[in-house]
């Protein structure tokens, strides 16, 4: 009698260019699992300094929802990364397209018409601009969102000014800035001036996601939801976004199980 015996190997993640011209860089995590999950997961990066530091923890996430099945895509807007572009020609709403044609490769890759996305601070609101501007979506999970871009760009210049001070004492300083106050840069990371009146003009509360479910996941409790209708969930700080945790390496697994186990709990 014979027996057939079947051993899964990991396959490689797949590191492609996609799109309409080719221009993003994205990064495929297949998954051996004999029998496929129903939806395929899409990362939506944060932005500038914050897409290096949250780079290790996206890995890692991928490779978690690789390990339970899942397809996983994570990617480099246009103007970003690896992918084509200058910085200085970055607009918000180019990346709203990309999270588009992002989805739409993972779908065609993955062979899933559903698909999960999921983002962090500007990344999570891209992904629920992007579902409000017709992208499918199973199910949003917003990790601590950007809600007003004004906000933002504020906390960006006063994050630049801090560094430049703690680097280079005296000589640091705040980053040029625009008539208006909105800064020209963010550490090294340009900002365009579509994308500064994109942001300025910005406000989540106003932005009605159309994904079938809705995840908020915070790390400030205080914080307020941008929808109400969201399911929450509040987890504990993590030092991710700091010059010492980049150093270190530091992932925040806790913050990365309970993304995963929401998954699973909610797409089969």
């Amino acid at each position: 009698m014979w027996r057939v015996r079947v051993i899964s190997c990991k396959l490689p993640a797949k590191v492609h260019y996609f799109g309409a011209n080719g221009g993003l860089l994205g990064t495929l995590h297949q998954p051996t699992r004999l029998r496929a999950r129903t939806a395929a997961v899409l990362l939506c990066n944060p932005f500038g300094e914050e897409a290096s530091r949250a780079h290790r923890i996206y890995r890692v996430l991928a490779t978690q929802l690789e390990r339970a099945g899942y397809a996983c895509l994570r990617f480099d807007y246009g103007h970003t990364g690896d992918s084509l572009g200058d910085g200085d020609d970055a607009t918000l709403a180019g990346w709203v397209a990309d999270v588009g044609a992002a989805a739409e490769a993972l779908r065609a890759a993955s062979g899933s018409p559903r698909v999960v996305l999921v983002g962090l601070r500007l990344g999570a609101t891209i992904a629920a601009l992007a579902t409000a501007a017709g992208v499918a979506a199973r199910h949003l999970i917003a990790w601590d969102p950007v809600l007003d871009g004004r906000a933002y760009l504020d906390e960006l210049a006063r994050s630049h000014a801090t560094y430049m001070r703690d680097e280079l004492g005296a000589a640091g300083g705040p980053p040029p800035s625009r008539a208006d106050g909105t800064p020209r840069e963010a550490l090294g990371t340009p900002i365009s001036d579509e994308l500064a009146r994109e942001l300025v003009a910005l406000d989540l509360t106003r932005v009605a996601p159309r994904a079938e479910l809705i995840t908020l996941l915070s790390t400030n409790p205080a914080a307020p939801s941008p929808w109400p209708a969201a399911h929450r969930l509040d987890v504990a700080a993590s030092a991710w976004n700091s010059d010492a945790a980049l150093n270190a390496a530091t992932v925040p697994m806790e913050i990365v199980t309970a993304i995963v186990g929401r998954i699973e709990g909610t797409v089969p």
